[in-house]
């Protein structure tokens, strides 16, 4: 959020301070592109951890590698390096190496955090009470998993300080917080290592299923080609992968079939960090930075988190009722939805507002962009509020379908693939940037939240079946004590 300001004002813009002043449409290419970047990195990432260095070493080289791409951001932000040009080069270097350290984490973190629950022991257990119940290690996943995201989402309120700091001292005091934050998290991530559960590489683990594949591939696209049963009658010979492995890549594969829905998601997402924050711009924020507004997101995730983790959920599975992921993932879809139609509402009572109507801060009356139409930014609320709430049941039921279903040597790189669809989101909103003007943005609001829509629909209809298998599993789990446990 506070890269759009950075990119697309001045330093002397009478309203929204910046400092490389390239324009809205080149302001959301850069950070578009920067998240494209951040969500194909993952893969590589994935196979490193999978393959070769196990998780942890790879999460400490990505973290570095993060840490390295901030201070060269702090260091090209200070206003000297400004005034000799060094803003515009230092920040695309610092955004590929940020994307590559950020990127990495997202496919890494995690996996390794449902990892930490291996240990968890599936029985029922009597408790003080006498209520029966069922420790279920699904459900400490989900649990562990929640916990994550709301974390991550409590780190982000750093950014309502960030907003003002970058207000009254300037974006290099804003990145300096960040060098701090990010230092200390190293710190603490290497005091932590000794607490933490650690698996080997499984190195032939790639190379089966890439051998798989290949025959999968030479023999009409279906992996019971690949059994050890089938490759021996047809070729006479042996694989060193078992049946069970197979079964495992199906899995995969069906996981991965979950995402696709994903790419859509996102786009939707992307609107969040790059044209919700200009739409603020252009609407009366009585003092407030409009780059504050989306920290509204993250603030809503982190008091709706902890309620569904510890009240909704837990009631749900003591009658019985536990909400699967893909029932968690279709209620987050259309919650987005609805976050992108209320854009496009907003975005058109922007239109309608006085003084510049369809070209807000773009005519004469506007006395050189000081002033915005008249329309308070507080109708604006309520997209960061939904697309919170979306994201508390969408994206940690993406991460745990992501790990249960993916083979355990290759979970790192089934959580990159689900991360690669949000690079195609991104891929889309930059090829929806000629979109990005005035006053076009009604209708690309609007055909956001129709599609998404639409998204959700398919998405129940074809996935329908799965839910019941993962409502009827639960169900038998639930029925096994007075619920369960996490």
């Amino acid at each position: 959020k506070v890269a759009e300001n950075y990119i697309q004002n001045s330093s002397h813009d009478p309203l929204r301070p910046g400092a490389l002043e390239r324009g809205q449409a080149t302001a959301s290419t850069m950070v578009n592109a920067f998240y494209m970047c951040s969500y194909v990195t993952p893969m590589l990432a994935g196979i490193v951890s999978d393959v070769y260095l196990g998780r942890f070493k790879t999460v400490l080289l990505s973290y570095s590698i993060y840490i390295l791409g901030i201070t060269i951001l702090f260091i090209t932000s200070l206003p000297t390096m400004l005034e000799r040009g060094a803003g515009l080069p230092g920040l695309i270097i610092a955004m590929l190496i940020i994307s590559f350290g950020v990127g990495a984490m997202k496919s890494l973190i995690p996996p390794y955090v449902a990892e930490q629950c291996a240990l968890v022991t599936e029985e029922v257990r009597t408790k003080k009470n006498g209520e029966r119940v069922f420790v279920s290690r699904e459900a400490t996943i989900e649990y562990a998993i929640n916990i994550y995201y709301w974390s991550c989402n409590l780190g982000t309120q750093s950014r309502i300080a960030a907003t003002f700091i970058e207000k009254d001292h300037g974006f290099w005091a804003t990145y300096l917080m960040a060098l701090c934050s990010l230092s200390l998290g190293l710190v603490l991530l290497l005091l932590c290592r000794k607490h933490l559960i650690e698996f080997k590489p499984q190195d032939n683990m790639l190379i089966w299923a890439g051998k798989a594949f290949s025959i999968a591939i030479r023999n009409g696209f279906t992996l019971d080609a690949a059994t050890v049963d089938a490759v021996l009658s047809r070729n006479g010979k042996t694989v060193s992968w078992t049946n069970d492995f197979i079964e495992q890549l199906k899995a995969g594969l069906a996981a991965s079939r979950v995402f696709l829905p994903f790419i859509i998601y996102w786009l939707c997402q992307a609107q969040m960090t790059t044209n919700t924050v200009s739409q603020a711009g252009n609407m009366k924020t009585h003092g407030a930075p409009n780059d504050l507004l989306p920290a509204l997101n993250s603030f809503t995730i982190v008091l709706a988190l902890p309620l569904v983790n510890y009240l909704v959920y837990p009631r749900l599975r003591r009658v019985g009722f536990a909400l699967s992921p893909i029932c968690r993932i279709a209620l987050g879809f259309a919650l987005e939805s609805l976050g992108m139609a209320w854009a496009a509402g907003v975005q058109g009572w922007i239109y309608a507002s006085p003084p510049c109507f369809g070209r807000p801060r773009a005519c004469a009356a506007s006395h050189g962009g000081a002033l915005p139409n008249n329309l308070s930014v507080a109708v604006q609320l309520p997209v960061y509020v939904l697309e919170g709430l979306g994201e508390v049941f969408a994206v940690p039921a993406a991460y745990e379908y992501a790990f249960s279903r993916a083979p355990s040597g290759m979970r790192s790189m089934i959580q990159a693939v689900y991360v690669l669809c949000a690079a195609m989101g991104s891929l889309i909103a930059l090829a929806l940037n000629p979109t990005y003007k005035d006053p076009d943005l009604l209708f690309m609001y609007a055909g956001l939240a129709a599609a998404m829509m639409a998204v959700m629909m398919l998405f129940v209809v074809v996935f329908y079946k799965q839910n019941r298998r993962d409502e009827e599993k639960k169900g038998r789990l639930s029925r096994l004590g007075g619920g369960i446990y996490n």
